[in-house]
């Protein structure tokens, strides 16, 4: 299997700037990714949420916690059908549940995220995602992606 931890996120997420929200894979297991993204001091949200204290949107953390889950989602088909990740297509967000946010993460932070696969059901993907700033969970909870239809693999 070709390696993740090299690749560039362009090459395995559709997403674009300003709107990816993982900088990096750090680690992969059958399944399962780790993905980190650093938080700048200068993100355009921080303007507005909140100018005076700062944090990341609750919902950015779900979106980077969506961009690893397809990324893991993607890894989980290469290793279930020998398909190549060099166009792992897109994948939709269907559901979000028991997402719990627990801490605050801010400007100089650096987001953790794992996803793993818990659940494929053609063409869904349930999966189980924590993330960690400093090795204390900030966010988790349980995703359900959509495998975009006529795509490869």
């Amino acid at each position: 299997m070709e390696s993740l931890l090299n690749k560039d996120i362009r090459e395995l997420l559709p997403h674009r700037e300003p709107f990816i929200f993982i900088d990096k894979v750090v680690s992969v297991e059958p399944g399962c990714i780790v993905a980190s993204k650093y938080i700048k001091k200068d993100e355009e949200y921080f303007k507005g949420h909140f100018p005076d204290e700062p944090l990341m949107p609750g919902v950015l953390i779900v979106e980077s916690m969506a961009q690893t889950s397809g990324i893991a989602c993607a890894l989980h088909l290469n290793e279930q059908k020998n398909i190549s990740l060099k166009h792992p297509g897109g994948y939709f967000l269907s559901r979000i549940s028991d997402v719990k946010f627990k801490y605050a993460v801010l400007p100089g932070d650096t987001l953790t995220i794992k996803a793993r696969v818990a659940q494929y059901f053609e063409p869904f993907f349930k999966t189980e995602v924590v993330c960690k700033v400093n090795g204390r969970i900030v966010a988790e909870g349980e995703l359900v992606l959509t495998k975009q239809k006529g795509g490869a693999v």
